[in-house]
């Protein structure tokens, strides 16, 4: 017979001790951005009836970056709208959907973002 001298105890951690290297830390930006919100137009809900779960988000998306912006043009880059769950093909889908429905303007450039203007 093998003895196992695998001792489980003496692995185990003190009640309430947690290594460094496991505690999750959230970046500072995302803690800010989690702070902010997001306000309506009533138009936008109105026009946006019927719309899909990814049209919204974008929709969103963009009026926060309207208001983030001041009111000026947004330039619309694959990598941010990543971090929303947005990919390259739904963020052209679902721009063209918007624009369907007169909330934005879109300026289409070749090899290149496309610059969106919030319509109110």
């Amino acid at each position: 017979m093998i003895e196992d001298h695998f001792d489980l105890e003496k692995l185990r951690l003190p009640p309430g001790e947690t290594p460094e290297k496991w505690v999750v830390r959230v970046p500072l930006k995302t803690q800010k951005r989690r702070q902010h919100f997001v306000k309506v137009p009533w138009t936008w809900v109105e026009r946006l009836r019927g719309a899909t779960g990814q049209t919204y988000r974008m929709a969103l998306c963009l009026l926060y970056l309207h208001w983030k912006g001041r009111g000026e043009p947004v330039k619309l880059a694959n990598g941010m709208l990543r971090i929303d769950g947005i990919s390259r093909q739904t963020k052209w889908r679902v721009l063209g959907d918007l624009e369907r429905r007169g909330l934005i303007a879109i300026e289409r450039r070749p090899q290149r973002s496309p610059i969106v203007r919030v319509l109110a």
